[in-house]
């Protein structure tokens, strides 16, 4: 690069399950602009929106972009025409509908195979999957399908006018084999699809700012636009989590836990994934917690008062302030099944011990309780019984204080807090100065050593763990 470091901006865009953001950095991360609206459930509306906020971010921040990054939710995507235009609805990943196929896909390939391959465990939210549904319910669908897109490549190419995706993106199709780096055409052929119906994958630079798009959004004509990938690991990434010994715990609708490894694990803990990682070079393991804010909004959906305009400072101020004992409630937050550990995607939502005597405050905190239980027990699992070095916190949820604290005492390792909810969009944007050589000069946010505290861990492993661990009703009516 000719220009100064500190005179240098990137871009990032983050198509998340919730919101999409945009925002303008600076190498160190000083963010210069930033805009979100919520993420919209067509696929030219979303492309519109997020070329929208990209165009706002531009104009606020001043100086023109050297590079965009584009980062998305994994599983989401639309089938595309052989113009490139969007043909069909969003399939999203919180669709269950296909179900059936997800068994069909593992009693046709058998669960363990696929795994070794895919690093994914067959399930409904899988691109193959829904592929497969299609093929059986709307072959039409199907077989105008020219090529199929991730939110992320839909919005890359909205700025490039060239389809690319990441090996982070592809690996969550089921059809990507992560040993290898291509997609698996015995796969594809369960849906009647062939390898090249799929995106190719690209390391690096996807394409550059088209004249058409430069006009629409600000940017210079022949930008480097960059498919970042997976918006975990992108945020990942952003909060210093780049190598063996940090963990992520990326806080959004969903909650993952990101552990970068060397190597593809001979062994890893049921229910989570391995994958390739962002640095195009290691690999990850991520486990998922599939309602984690969207519990939190599921409950502000009920509770929080009509009309208010902003539900979640509500909901903050209702669990507030930080400082207080467990509840003695214990709340196992599966609204969308477990995950892992032990899946089970029958598991429910349920509340223990709730007494006359609790409040409202109390149920909302109890909820953060049990989110926060259930991301210590996946802690312990995916690590196998291996503490982590430090465990950095990021996300939209991260700037709930009791949310917050409540992590820190049920926590055994230190535990760092990026403030901000735009860690995908500056992962996006640095990932993106990355590939044209630009250096990254932020710094990780420093952690807080372990908050000894015996009532909440008395509380996890004497009241949690059992319930979380004891047959579901729906296990003891099959005994029966």
């Amino acid at each position: 690069m000719t220009l100064p470091v500190s005179t240098i901006t990137l871009a990032g865009v983050d198509i998340g399950t919730t919101h999409t953001k945009a925002a303008v950095y600076r190498p160190d991360g000083t963010c210069l602009a930033s805009r979100r609206a919520a993420t919209a459930g067509d696929a030219d509306a979303l492309r519109a929106t997020a070329l929208r906020l990209l165009a706002e971010c531009v104009a606020e921040a001043g100086t023109p972009p050297v590079a965009v990054g584009v980062a998305s939710m994994a599983e989401t995507g639309v089938p595309l025409d052989a113009h490139g235009e969007p043909d069909g609805p969003l399939l999203d990943w919180r669709d269950g509908s296909a179900a059936y196929e997800a068994d069909e896909l593992a009693r046709a390939v058998g669960a363990e195979s696929f795994f070794s391959v895919t690093g994914l465990r067959p399930g409904a939210k899988l691109p193959l999957a829904r592929w497969m549904r299609l093929r059986r319910h709307a072959p039409d669908v199907l077989r105008d399908m020219a090529r199929w897109a991730s939110v992320a490549d839909l919005v890359a190419a909205s700025l490039t006018g060239v389809l690319a995706t990441s090996a982070t993106l592809a690996s969550r199709t089921g059809a990507y084999d992560i040993r290898r780096g291509a997609y698996r055409a015995d796969l594809l052929d369960l849906a009647g699809l062939s390898p090249d119906r799929l995106p190719p994958v690209v390391a690096g630079v996807a394409g550059r700012v088209g004249t058409a798009a430069a006009g629409r959004t600000g940017l210079l004509s022949g930008t480097p636009v960059v498919v970042a990938g997976h918006d975990h690991m992108a945020a990942a990434w952003a909060a210093g989590v780049r190598a063996p010994g940090r963990v992520a715990d990326s806080m959004g609708t969903a909650e993952a836990i990101v552990t970068p490894v060397a190597a593809v694990p001979a062994r890893v803990v049921a229910g989570a994934t391995v994958g390739p990682f962002v640095d195009g070079a290691s690999y990850c393991l991520i486990s998922g917690l599939p309602a984690s804010g969207g519990l939190v909004a599921w409950l502000l959906g009920r509770f929080a008062p009509a009309g208010h305009p902003d539900p979640h400072r509500w909901f903050t101020e209702l669990v507030g302030p930080p400082e207080a004992p467990p509840t003695g409630i214990t709340v196992l937050p599966y609204l969308r099944g477990r995950a892992t550990p032990e899946p089970d995607p029958r598991r429910t939502l349920s509340v223990h011990g709730l007494r006359p005597s609790h409040t409202l405050a109390d149920l909302g905190r109890a909820v953060l309780e049990g989110l926060s239980m259930q991301i210590r027990w996946m802690l312990d699992t995916a690590s196998g019984g291996v503490r982590p070095g430090t465990v950095t916190v990021f996300g939209g949820p991260a700037a709930n204080p009791t949310w917050m604290w409540i992590k820190a005492r049920l926590t055994p390792t230190p535990l760092a807090v990026v403030p901000g909810a735009h860690g995908a969009a500056l992962g996006a944007a640095q990932l993106a100065g990355r590939a044209i050589g630009v250096p990254d000069t932020s710094v990780p946010a420093p952690p807080q050593a372990p908050v000894p505290a015996p009532e909440w861990e008395e509380a996890y492993r004497s009241r949690f763990l059992p319930l979380a661990t004891a047959p579901s009703p729906s296990d003891e009516e099959e005994a029966q």
